[in-house]
């Protein structure tokens, strides 16, 4: 256990290093622990707990399909940058990528804090919403980590394969209009 938080600290204070120990001293139920108990915490600040059995039964039925639609967009996320690395033939890391993955999202244990910043006044929602963007990127730069200690690529790489999804749904856009409009002179003439 005590490797355990000494892995934590390494992956938020020091990244570079941890994702290389991580690879040996993960195992998947560690990860899928990891990502559960770290989307714990954006969860409780969002939502309120009603009162009485009613209530509480409807505030764990949201936290329990919030944690189950964050494992599945991860193992989603996983699998198109896997399909993506077959591509340049680097395949067959999806294992490592799960792992290391699953502790890019661990900079949101700040999350609740910032929300409560937000709270307290016109400065304090200011500086919460700065931090909230920060930790962001942060988490960004985490995943790119992991994507880059995965499939051994190069910085850049991993930042643009992060990216890869928002570009193809943009050219996915143009190429609709486009068609939309090829469709529409076609039955023009």
């Amino acid at each position: 256990m005590n490797k355990y938080f000494e892995n934590l600290y390494k992956v938020l204070f020091e990244p570079d290093i941890a994702f290389d120990t991580l690879k040996e001293d993960t195992t998947m139920l560690i990860a899928v622990f990891t990502i559960l108990w770290t989307n714990v915490f954006p969860f409780i600040p969002r939502h309120v707990m009603g009162t009485g059995v009613g209530g509480g039964i409807i505030y764990f039925s949201k936290l329990i399909f919030t944690l189950i639609c964050v494992l599945i967009f991860w193992f989603f996320a996983a699998m198109f940058f896997e399909f993506t690395a077959k591509a340049f033939g680097k395949s067959g890391e999806i294992r490592t990528l799960l792992t290391l993955s699953a502790y890019s999202f661990l900079p949101y244990i700040f999350l609740p804090a910032f929300e409560l910043m937000k709270k307290f006044s016109q400065t304090g929602y200011f500086w919460g919403t700065k931090l909230e963007v920060l930790l962001f990127f942060w988490v960004i730069y985490l995943y790119s980590l992991a994507l880059r200690k995965t499939y051994d690529l190069k910085k850049s790489s991993s930042i643009f394969l992060i990216f890869l999804p928002l570009a193809a749904v943009g050219f996915a856009f143009i190429w609709v209009i486009g068609s939309v409009f090829n469709l529409g002179y076609i039955y023009n003439v």
